[in-house]
C-alpha cells in the first residue's frame, strides 16, 4: 500500500513538472532546438524593431543603416506611403530600396488634423511662407505630401513660384491662387 501511494505521488509530481515545462516554453516551442528558439526570438525582436516610414521622426529614420539626413528628409516629404516600394518616389534607387525593405514597415498614415478638412472662406489668404502643414492642407487639392513639399520649398517671392513644386501645376494653381499670398 505504501509503495502504491509512492508511485502515485511520483506520477503526480512528474505531471506537475511536465505541465510547468510546457507552460514556461509554450506549446509552439515543444520539440524546438535551442537554435530554433533563438531564431524565433530574433525574428520577434526584428518585427518589433521595424521602423514605420509613415510615422518615424527624422532621427529615427537616420538611425536606419544607410539613411542619412538628406534621405530621411526625402522620406518624410514623400509621406504617406501605402507600401515600402513607394520609397522610390522619395528618390531612393532600387539598390537602396532593397536594402531598406527588411528594416522598415508601413503603418497607417498619421491622422489628418481636423483643420485639414476645414473649408476656406472666400477672401481668406494663407501665407505660403509661414503657414503650417495643417493650414496648407485646407487649400483645395493640397494634401499632406504637397503641403510638406510647399514647406520644403520656402521661401517664395511670388505666389507663382509655388508651381515649381511637384504636383502643383496649372490646374492646382488655379484652384489655390485666390487663397494664397506671400509676405
Amino acid at each position: 500500500m505504501v509503495k502504491k501511494a509512492s508511485s502515485i505521488q511520483g506520477g503526480f509530481l512528474f505531471c506537475v513538472l511536465l505541465i510547468s515545462a510546457i507552460l514556461s516554453i509554450g506549446w509552439g516551442d515543444i520539440g524546438a532546438t535551442p537554435a530554433q528558439a533563438a531564431q524565433k526570438a530574433d525574428a520577434q525582436k526584428g518585427v518589433a524593431s521595424l521602423v514605420d516610414i509613415n510615422s518615424a521622426t527624422q532621427k529615427e529614420l537616420e538611425n536606419i543603416k544607410g539613411v542619412g539626413a538628406a534621405t530621411a528628409k526625402k522620406i518624410i516629404a514623400g509621406r504617406p506611403y501605402t507600401s515600402v516600394d513607394e520609397l522610390s518616389k522619395a528618390g531612393l534607387g532600387a539598390q537602396a530600396l532593397e536594402a531598406l525593405k527588411p528594416l522598415v514597415t508601413v503603418g497607417k498614415s498619421p491622422a489628418v488634423p481636423l483643420t485639414a478638412v476645414a473649408t476656406l472662406v472666400p477672401g481668406t489668404k494663407i501665407n505660403i511662407n509661414t503657414a503650417d502643414q495643417a493650414t496648407l492642407q485646407t487649400l483645395p487639392d493640397i494634401g499632406p505630401v504637397k503641403a510638406r513639399a510647399i514647406i520644403a520649398g520656402r521661401p517664395y517671392k511670388t505666389v507663382e513660384e509655388i508651381m515649381k513644386i511637384s504636383g502643383i501645376k496649372d490646374k492646382t494653381f488655379v484652384a489655390i491662387k485666390n487663397y494664397i499670398t506671400v509676405k
